[in-house]
């Protein structure tokens, strides 16, 4: 496989595409990302720039990407070359620094141009072939000239975009004949730049780079550039061209007389010459083709891929693809559009005499009156116009050129349209040649990098591939066609002398306007701030506040902390942001942390932030507001399409031991008892209209269902955006066989639906609430449930949560119930992060959020100016207030003294007496240690809480207590106690010793708790000293034995677990563990390590999930089957990356043991994308290891993407993740991770010693033949 890849790369209007040619078959593979160009500061709205930081960031993504979509090597990779928009500036220093950067649309050169074209228009067009333009390399730096002449005096080369980016690879300064061509200061005949004219217009000549041909090679890609693209050094990169240019070599268009489309986001109409042509009226462009002794004379078609677009989101926004759907809509219409006629789009250049592009939708109502799809004729008159404006600049070069047209060609974008190509045949009355694939630029720049590297010709490496379809037009519709060309011309011709003008007058002002920009710009240059981010973001928001600031990442799901106290101030000093998500931010905090100036709630309601204390302080609070509405709409949907089909009854129907297969009674039964509703005709009211009840109303649309609405701040506008009737609540309850809640939880909404409400709605009806249990009288609607006054509910919240396992709805067989989960989702993350970031980077740009809670303190905001102090007596009169809490459930609510989980009633000890003894004897040594220790009742100076402990399986109970600095402990109960925590004997005894995470047993549900969550997180701030303790009391009273093995309190199952006998896998597997961890290859909680049961191979043994690897032992292990269902009772959970063990080790039958680690050194090497080289016989046997991109820990797809990686390789790079390797024993396993970490650390160490040079590596023919052994290694 090695070097038969060539990858090209397009910088077009819209995003990066990078592809990859298949140099032995020519397939192609493709990832692209999209992008936008700013607008500049200037005050005429007409300026552009190019974020080169931003394309060079997206690049390097979309490389990468694109590596490890083919599954191939970086050695793989033979050239890489450039295709990019034509008409773009570069300007860079002697040191390689961008200066100035402009893309084809920036026009703030428009004043230049008519004074050049004015003084110099004609030699211009002479020697050039182009009239000029304010995109060109001229007016562009007499317009830096004028206004910024610091540029110009720093200035060392002038260059396109895609000779940027060829400088960027190669640091090489170079262009070629097609984009030297474009700058209007090259000579089209002579093949040079146009020396007397650069100095009679006072430019330095040694700013224009030398010239070469297409296909030339540039050298070698630069190490930096190599690692960032995920390549190898060794590529090389050749010289490509204009995007137009590329496309035409990728579609064959390479002969004298043919004609191409190439119909991106514009639509260059192009004939290819074998000698250079001048338009004398200087109408049309002149350049050159990418190859040798080939010309171009162009016209345009206008903004159609463009204008597309935009007419296509306007119709169909809700469609996955509006583009295709517009075209299969007017495939859907006649020749004519029913009389609709159009020219958004389509146009025929003028270079000499540019205009806005500005176009007409003639069209009358009597037309289509009657039709129910109207909509199918606007879009064929969009298309049609496409077509017509095709013809007419066919027509234009026609009568220039005198070529006769031989064939003609559609490339790009609007090429995958069957329906467009038809039409275009039909149009122009001739056979039309579409290209074999749309990406036609990229393809033609990997075309010029294969050259370039092969050390062919550019002519001999152009293939025969390039045909994709052939449209030949249709007799009755070459005739149609030929009308409405027709009356389309009559059109054009009619509105160009008075119409065309008014309409661009009536939209100048609409268009060009300048860029908002205020004095506080500067601050992102100036000061950089810190922050701290608690709360789930995803890496493109953390990549945004990164590029302004320094960030630091701790994510409290990944951390299993919660700041609050004196935590809180420890974490955030010098920092002057916070974003959070559940920490606590009180007015003694924000006392104590004078820097503080911003802090973010990633939630709707941020009751975990004091709002009035932030208010005092002049402290802005932003909030996300809607940030799970999408999840909460989406589960929404979820529980009414469930209670309609019966969904909870059906998925239990199967697992009932009573249904035998093909037992028919039983299906029968299904049949009769199971038969459910559809939602077509159905209405479904949505109580409350804000971000959830609008798109819950967006995704039923498609249901068939009648949607009505109740909400008194909604006005009947506005429920008809939302595609809902707007009723009152009578109305809703009375009319609705879904009633679902949506509204914010008010002193007038609290207890909003009672016994009243739920006797007017139909007894067929469901209640649905998604949003709080306060809406709701929960009694009343236990008595209606069982009353049979409505059907049943669907349920997400609680009075009291979670409301226990014998709660009456719970248990109900017509209640669906689930424990708070409606907005918990992993996208919940980019949602919260991109509104966050938002509004941060607002503040930073001195404007006003629209998301702060307490916006009467931005009047006065300022980062840099003193904060707000308040007086120690406005302190107590805050505090005084009721305090934030965790979650809204805390806020404003008792909680109860007991739960029957905490107290665990009625739960007789199930330990051996013995053991109840010693760990009774140890708890009562700890306490009396706890409420005698000078640093515990230091500790509690300024604290005030009571924490009660229970261990059911031991019968002991005992507290915790501190109050300003004296502390109170023993065994027994403590009615004072304010939180209370129920576990198991094993789970408290690696609670206090420190083996056990607490927040992450808590998360797993080995720990109930009860109480004030912020107050509970004082057992994480005395962890140290609670493990000091413990500690020296289990030295001196010995061990209280294996705790694992009591059974659960009320159970009557044997121990979980049998203790491991001296031939038991599970030695084996804790050896392997510990000689990962003392190797520092897996941490004390990242890593996991799994083996084959030997006694049954569809079995495994795996590491326990929240264990510190240093403190396991062999009975901990958990036994799981391939499905990942553990199979001994009351074990421990297993790992939560099980699914990518499982799943290798059933995909993998060589292997019997699978090792996650998260080695240091490896996991940069796949975090920088640095190829893993073949520096010795060891790292031979691996090759190039397979880097898969960052997947969310624990899920589905990342299980399916590591083992479908590791079906015929023996390790893979997890992108931020670590690797995995597999083995077909524990010990080679181990022997391989600890290789590859090695060898990781030997590569980084050559770079950094050689200053970014890649290692030696062995000869091919050596590690040809080690990688053969790469199984027997295994």
């Amino acid at each position: 496989m090695a070097n038969s890849y060539a990858m090209g790369i397009d910088l077009g209007g819209s995003g990066i595409r990078c592809l990859l040619l298949n140099l032995g078959n020519g397939d192609v593979q493709h990832t692209s990302r999209p992008w936008v160009f700013p607008k500049s500061d200037d005050d005429t709205g007409l300026g552009y720039n190019i974020d080169l930081a931003q394309l060079w960031s997206l690049l390097g993504e979309a490389s990468r990407e694109l590596i490890a979509k083919a599954g191939i090597n970086s050695q793989d990779v033979a050239s890489v070359a450039v295709s990019a928009m034509r008409f773009s500036t570069v300007v860079i220093n002697a040191e390689g620094e961008a200066l100035f950067a402009a893309p084809n649309r920036d026009a703030r050169a428009s004043m230049e141009y008519f004074l050049l074209a004015e003084s110099h228009g004609e030699q211009l067009l002479q020697a050039s072939g182009l009239w000029p333009l304010p995109i060109q390399f001229a007016p562009r730096l007499n317009w830096l000239t004028a206004n910024q002449p610091e540029v110009l005096k720093s200035a060392d080369c002038i260059f396109s975009l895609s000779d940027w980016l060829n400088f960027r690879l190669s640091g090489v300064r170079a262009t070629d004949f097609s984009q030297a061509g474009c700058s209007g200061l090259f000579d089209l005949k002579e093949q040079r730049w146009c020396d007397e004219l650069i100095n009679e217009l006072g430019f330095d000549r040694k700013l224009f780079p030398e010239v070469h041909a297409a296909g030339t090679s540039l050298g070698r890609l630069s190490s930096d550039a190599a690692a960032h693209l995920g390549l190898s050094d060794s590529t090389q990169v050749g010289l490509g061209g204009g995007d137009t240019q590329c496309s035409l070599l990728a579609a064959g268009a390479v002969k004298s007389g043919d004609y191409a489309v190439v119909a991106g986001t514009t639509a260059p109409v192009v004939a290819v010459l074998d000698k250079p042509l001048i338009d004398a009226e200087g109408a049309c462009w002149s350049g050159q083709h990418l190859l040798p002794e080939r010309w171009l004379l162009e016209s345009s078609g206008g903004p159609m891929g463009e204008t597309l677009q935009w007419m296509a989101r306007l119709l169909f926004p809700d469609a996955p693809q509006p583009e295709l759907r517009l075209f299969a809509e007017a495939e859907q219409s006649e020749y004519g559009a029913r009389g609709m006629l159009s020219s958004l789009g389509a146009e025929i250049m003028n270079a000499k005499a540019p205009s806005l592009p500005a176009g007409l939708l003639a069209m009358t109502h009597l037309s289509s009156s009657d039709d129910p799809n109207p909509r199918r004729h606007v879009c064929r008159a969009v298309v049609e116009g496409y077509a017509a404006a095709v013809r007419a600049n066919i027509e234009r070069l026609n009568s220039i050129s005198g070529a006769t047209v031989t064939s003609l060609h559609l490339t790009d974008g609007l090429s995958r349209s069957k329906v467009f190509a038809q039409l275009l045949a039909d149009f122009c009355g001739r056979e039309l040649e579409s290209a074999a694939q749309a990406m036609t630029a990229a393809t033609g720049a990997a075309l010029c990098g294969a050259a370039a590297a092969s050390g062919k010709t550019l002519a001999s490496i152009t293939g025969e591939n390039t045909r994709g379809f052939v449209s030949t037009p249709d007799a009755g519709g070459q005739a149609q066609a030929q009308q409405v060309y027709s009356d389309w011309c009559a059109l054009r011709e009619a509105a160009a002398p008075q119409t065309t003008p008014r309409i661009a007058d009536h939209m100048l002002g609409h268009v060009f306007k300048p860029a908002a920009h205020t004095a506080q710009e500067t601050l992102l240059q100036q000061d950089k701030y810190s922050a701290l981010v608690t709360a789930s973001f995803d890496e493109p928001s953390l990549a945004r506040l990164r590029d302004v600031m320094d960030v630091k990442y701790a994510s409290f799901r990944e951390s299993g902390r919660l700041l609050t106290g004196s935590d809180m101030v420890k974490a955030m000093q010098g920092k002057q942001i916070l974003v959070t998500e559940i920490d606590i931010v009180d007015a003694r905090a924000l006392q104590q942390l004078p820097e503080l100036r911003v802090v973010a709630a990633c939630r709707g309601n941020a009751v975990n932030i004091d709002v009035d204390a932030c208010t005092a302080f002049g402290v802005p609070v932003i909030s996300a507001p809607g940030r799970n509405a999408v999840a909460v709409a989406d589960i929404t949907v979820a529980f009414i399409l469930a209670q309609a089909r019966k969904l909870t009854a059906a998925a239990q129907f199967l697992k009932d031991e009573s249904v035998t297969a093909g037992n028919m009674g039983k299906m029968g039964q299904a049949f009769g008892s199971l038969q459910g509703n559809e939602l077509w005709r159905k209405t479904i009211g949505l109580v409350g209209l804000g971000a959830v009840g609008r798109m819950v109303a967006e995704r039923l649309t498609g249901f068939g269902a009648r949607l009505i609405a109740a909400d008194p701040f909604a006005t009947p506008e506005s429920a008809a955006l939302a595609g809902v009737e707007l009723v009152s609540l009578n109305s809703l309850l009375q009319q609705s066989d879904f009633v679902s809640l949506h509204a914010a939880v008010t002193p007038e909404t609290t207890g909003m639906l009672g016994a009243a409400e739920f006797a007017q709605m139909k007894p067929t009806a469901f209640l649905i609430n998604t949003a709080r249990a306060a809406l709701v009288d929960e009694q009343a609607l236990i008595d209606a449930v069982q009353q049979n006054t409505i059907a049943g509910a669907a349920l997400d919240t609680f009075d009291e949560e979670p409301p226990g396992w014998d709660h009456p709805l719970v248990q109900h067989p017509n209640v669906l119930s689930t424990p708070h989960v409606a907005g918990n989702t992993v996208e919940v993350a980019a949602h919260q992060g991109e509104q966050v970031t938002d509004a941060l980077l607002q503040l930073l740009r001195g404007e006003r959020p629209r998301n702060c809670l307490n916006p009467q303190v931005l009047e006065q905001f300022s980062f840099v100016a003193p904060r707000k102090t308040l007086s120690e007596s406005d302190i107590e009169a805050l505090l005084a207030k009721p305090p934030p809490a965790v979650t809204d459930l805390e806020k404003n609510k008792k909680q109860k003294a007991r739960s029957s989980e905490a107290r665990a009633e009625g739960m007789a000890a199930s330990a051996p007496p013995e053991v109840i003894d010693k760990m009774s004897a140890i708890l009562a040594a700890f306490c009396e240690r706890m409420a005698s220790d000078d640093k515990v009742a230091a500790f509690s100076e300024d604290k005030d809480v009571c924490l009660a402990f229970t261990a059911p399986d031991i019968g002991v109970s005992f507290y915790f207590g501190l109050y300003g600095g004296k502390v109170e402990s023993a065994l027994g109960e403590n009615d004072k106690a304010e939180v209370m925590l129920t576990m198991r004997a094993e789970i408290l005894n690696g609670m206090f010793s420190g083996s056990i995470d607490t927040m992450k047993a808590a998360m797993n549900g080995d720990i109930a708790f009860v109480g004030d969550a912020a107050k509970a997180m004082t057992i994480n701030q005395l962890s140290r000293d609670m493990k000091r303790l413990y500690t020296a009391v289990i030295e001196e009273l010995g061990s209280p034995g294996n705790l694992s093995a009591i059974p659960q309190p009320g159970k009557t199952e044997t121990p979980a677990v049998v203790v491991a006998g001296p031939q038991d896998v599970r030695h084996e597997l804790v050896d392997i563990v510990n000689e990962l961890y003392e190797h520092y290859i897996i941490t004390a909680t990242g890593g996991n390590v799994s083996v084959r049961n030997p006694d049954n191979p569809d079995e495994c043994w795996i590491t326990p999930s929240q264990m510190f690897k240093g403190d396991l032992r062999p009975e901990l292990m958990v036994r799981i089957n391939l499905d990942g269902k553990p199979l001994d009772a009351g074990a421990r959970s297993p790992s939560s990356e099980w699914g990518f063990h499982t799943q290798t080790l059933r995909k993998k039958k060589a292997a019997n043991a699978v090792i996650h680690a998260h080695a240091p050194n490896a996991t940069i090497l796949a975090n920088c994308g640095i190829p893993f080289l073949p520096i010795s016989s060891d790292a031979a046997f691996f090759g190039d290891i397979q880097r898969i991109p960052f997947t969310m820990p624990g899920s589905n797809e990342l299980s399916e993407l590591v083992s479908e990686a590791l079906r015929d390789e023996w390790a893979v790079f997890m992108v931020n993740h670590g690797i995995v390797v597999a083995g077909k024993s524990l010990r080679r396993a181990c022997d391989m991770a600890q290789i590859i970490e090695r060898t990781a650390e030997v590569i980084l160490g050559c770079y950094k010693a050689t200053g970014g040079k890649p290692p030696s590596v062995l000869p091919d023919e050596a590690v040809k033949l080690f990688r053969s052994m790469a199984d027997i290694i295994a």
